[in-house]
């Protein structure tokens, strides 16, 4: 499970605010299919006390972004202003968006935009084949772990060495399915990965699933995103991924690069 937001804070540092990263906690609780959540339930998730829990609650509640009905709080679509900057300063709506339409029409698979959060892979967008295989659970929003994924291998391939290693550092202090067991090895494969341009998983995350992933470099090589498609284990053979199908999503990466 994720850190609470103020779990993140340097407690040191008098120029941030504990106050706010709680509430940005609150907001972050309600992850997951259960769409309400009671007080209790909040502060269970974020490790904050009931009477904090139901000050930062009240205050969502009046400016908007959380409703209740007897007693269970739930999300409302004002958070979706908190995306909005976000979602136009990369100009996804206008450019992107249409680029990974264009490419999932040519490759016949839905095509997905990823980008590290912490040290996690967050789709940020995605255009749908409608009849393909496609994994209900991966959404606009959702996050993967780095080393079991071809998004997250692909994109430490392609990040500084300083910063990859920090990410590396930190996952291989970690326990869950996302951590780091072997370092060397992984190393090796990113390694690999970094000189043939993109990264390909099969069952390794999910069962029976393959993936293939190309990363979206900014101007100076580093990665900005990744794109990627999934498909059913055994669907294509290995001539047709290292070859068609890396060939189109490789000039996917590329044109969406330029928003980067």
């Amino acid at each position: 499970m994720q850190r609470p937001a103020h779990d993140l804070l340097d407690k040191d540092d008098k120029e941030v605010s504990l106050t706010f990263a709680k509430g940005l906690s609150v907001l972050l609780a309600f992850h997951g299919k259960e769409r309400e959540l009671s007080i209790s339930e909040i502060a269970q998730r974020t490790g904050l006390n009931r009477a904090v829990t139901r000050r930062l609650v009240r205050t969502l509640e009046q400016l908007g972004y959380v409703s209740q009905d007897r007693g269970r709080f739930q999300l409302t679509p004002r958070v979706l202003r908190l995306t909005h900057g976000f979602m136009e300063a990369r100009s996804i709506p206008q450019v992107v968006q249409p680029v990974l339409r264009a490419a999932a029409q040519e490759i016949g698979e839905s095509v997905s935009l990823s980008m590290l959060d912490g040290d996690e892979a967050i789709y940020v967008a995605q255009a749908f084949v409608p009849g393909r295989f496609s994994l209900n659970a991966a959404t606009i929003g959702t996050r993967v772990p780095l080393v079991p994924t071809a998004i997250g291998r692909a994109m430490l391939a392609f990040l500084d060495k300083a910063r990859r290693d920090a990410i590396l550092d930190r996952l291989a202090a970690g326990e869950d399915r996302g951590a780091l067991h072997d370092r060397r090895s992984f190393l090796d494969l990113l390694n690999l990965i970094r000189i043939s341009g993109f990264s390909v998983t099969s069952s390794e995350y999910v069962e029976g699933v393959s993936s293939l992933a190309v990363p979206v470099l900014s101007a100076g090589g580093e990665a900005a995103g990744a794109v990627s498609i999934i498909f059913p284990q055994g669907q294509y053979s290995e001539e047709e991924i290292q070859g068609r199908l890396k060939d189109q999503l490789t000039k996917c990466a590329q044109d969406v690069s330029g928003v980067f």
